[in-house]
């Protein structure tokens, strides 16, 4: 069982960027190894006092501090540790106070005595050197600035006179203070799932490859973009800026909203997204071209699509505390012009957009299965049934169940929706009927139950979290189309829709098997699809604008 020793140097304790990071290296520790015992201190929270020097570790009280204080108990766990995170952020060139008292505080694990270490240098050997010799040591720090060079030479020195030169790892990431903008979780995203990695692969050799560690050395963005944008973080005005805001309120923030956009979501895009400020009257544009961004607050383009939002409101939306869709539900702002640039905001085009219901559906490869045109296959069993089954119940029902169980053996598992499992047990009850009571029934029988099945199948779904229709139409609407409520209730509309026209074909089918036209009575209703698939259509690009629309 391996002992680890987190150290927080952080004195913005919990809430510190350097401790997302190194919590997320002790995770991927864990993983690879789950008895690892990882034991975090936040320094600041301790009690711990200055050396002064005295030497009493060496001489009154040898291996032993004369302060009786929280670094009694830390010394001894420093000890006991296989592994030691150094966790601490830059703070004026080197690591921070409450890091430092820790360290000086761990001198009584040396002697006093002076070592020629060789090549012209000079130490202290340990006072236990079967406890510390094999100590391995990790420092993980953050800076807000965008290079290391000249900033962290001090540091790195520091430690290699510790722990001796490339004997210990180090995770140092630049630009660190990006990890706290929730709009960029989509590019720093990425850069914690490669420090996870990193501590997977130190918790297996003690070392982290080559190939990983030139990515944790990596920026997060372009250096211009994250000095523009760090540098309005502050909120002070910098007086040797010749470019001023023109007294506009919101030209800071919009920069910042710039500096936020991931062409990576919609690739290729080329729009004109407005952003019309209804409480400080200003307006700006977005304008969106070869995968750039460009911001405009004068000489307007012809927009693509056009917002029209309070700042605090865009404020809360960017900053995940509300939930976009739901609030433009609730007319807390507007959207008009082409929904799909819209839909690409909500799928994080300037950040992170949070949106409800939690429950996410798990993404699956994009493939024919998992498309919005695999609905028309989803819907051949019931086709074949309302064809064929008064001609031949036998045939036009087990047939259909038999289709219906090779498309749901073609998607399998978690691939598979609602529709398609009720199709196949809708089927299967059927086929049961058909070879107990078919010589008792006419075919129309089962194509009459067959459209009253789809009525009900269609109106219970209205009821799941993602109504029917939704399974299938996400797919044109972005990856976050499943958490937007707007998107939801649109189908969920469309549904009950549908089961009114099912219930509507049933009707039909019944009448129609009473009359002349009985050996048509399963087939003709099924002409009534035909507008309600086109009134689908124009439905589900109406009422979502309708809803965006201004009161």
């Amino acid at each position: 069982m391996r002992k680890v020793l987190l150290l927080n140097g952080s004195h913005k304790s919990t809430k510190s960027y350097t401790m997302i990071i190194a919590e997320q290296f002790a995770s991927g520790l864990i993983e690879y190894d789950p008895e690892t015992v990882i034991e975090t201190v936040d320094l600041i929270r301790k009690n711990i006092n200055a050396c002064t020097g005295c030497h009493s570790c060496w001489t009154t009280t040898p291996g032993e501090c004369v302060f009786q204080d929280d670094m009694t108990e830390l010394f001894h766990q420093y000890e006991e540790a296989d592994i030691v995170i150094w966790a601490t952020p830059l703070y004026h060139y080197g690591i921070s106070s409450a890091m430092k008292k820790f360290m000086e505080r761990t001198q009584p694990a040396l002697l006093p005595f002076i070592d020629n270490e060789g090549r012209g240098t000079y130490g202290h050997p340990f006072r236990n050197p079967e406890k510390m010799q094999n100590k391995k040591h990790v420092l993980i720090s953050t800076c807000g600035f965008p290079s290391k060079k000249n900033n962290y030479e001090g540091v790195e020195e520091q430690f290699n006179n510790l722990f001796g030169k490339d004997k210990w790892e180090k995770i140092i990431c630049v630009e660190g203070e990006l990890l706290g903008i929730h709009q960029l979780d989509n590019l720093t995203g990425p850069y914690l799932d490669l420090v996870k990695i990193a501590g997977k692969e130190y918790g297996e050799s003690l070392s982290i490859s080559p190939k990983i560690r030139e990515g944790l050395a990596k920026p997060f963005v372009e250096t211009p973009t994250y000095l523009q944008t760090t540098n309005l973080s502050w909120g002070v005005d910098d007086t040797r800026m010749k470019d001023s805001d023109g007294g506009l309120i919101a030209w800071n923030y919009m920069k910042e909203v710039q500096a936020a956009f991931n062409p990576k979501i919609r690739p290729k895009m080329n729009a004109v997204l407005q952003i019309d400020f209804t409480d400080i009257k200003e307006r700006y544009q977005l304008v969106i071209k070869d995968e750039t961004c460009t911001l405009l607050r004068n000489d307007f383009a012809r927009e693509t699509t056009a917002i029209s939002i309070t700042l605090t409101t865009l404020e809360r939306i960017l900053e995940g505390k509300i939930d976009a869709a739901q609030s433009l539900l609730e007319k807390k702002y507007a959207v008009v012009g082409d929904m799909r640039v819209f839909n690409a905001f909500l799928d994080g085009l300037f950040g992170p957009v949070n949106l409800n219901p939690d429950k996410k559906k798990r993404l699956v490869p994009i493939s024919f299965k998992n498309t919005p045109y695999w609905f028309f296959v989803a819907m051949c069993p019931w086709i074949f049934c309302f064809l064929f089954a008064n001609y031949n119940s036998l045939i036009g029902v087990v047939i259909p169940m038999m289709i219906s169980g090779i498309l749901c053996g073609i998607k399998r598992g978690t691939d598979l929706v609602y529709f398609e499992r009720a199709t196949l047990l809708t089927f299967s009850l059927l086929s049961l009927m058909v070879v107990t009571f078919g010589s008792d029934y006419q075919g129309n029988t089962f194509a009459i139950i067959g459209y009253f099945a789809l009525a009900l199948i269609w109106v219970i779904s209205t009821l799941k979290t993602v109504p029917l229709t939704a399974d299938y139409t996400h797919y044109f609407n972005g990856r976050n189309a499943l958490k937007n409520v707007l998107f939801l209730r649109t189908n969920r509309l469309l549904c009950y829709i549908w089961s009114l026209v099912f219930l509507a074909q049933a009707g039909l089918a019944l009448w129609l098997n009473t009359t002349l036209l009985i050996n048509f009575a399963a087939i003709i209703p099924i002409l009534l699809s035909i507008p309600t698939f086109a009134f689908s259509l124009w439905f589900l690009k109406w009422y979502p604008s309708e809803m965006a629309k201004p009161k």
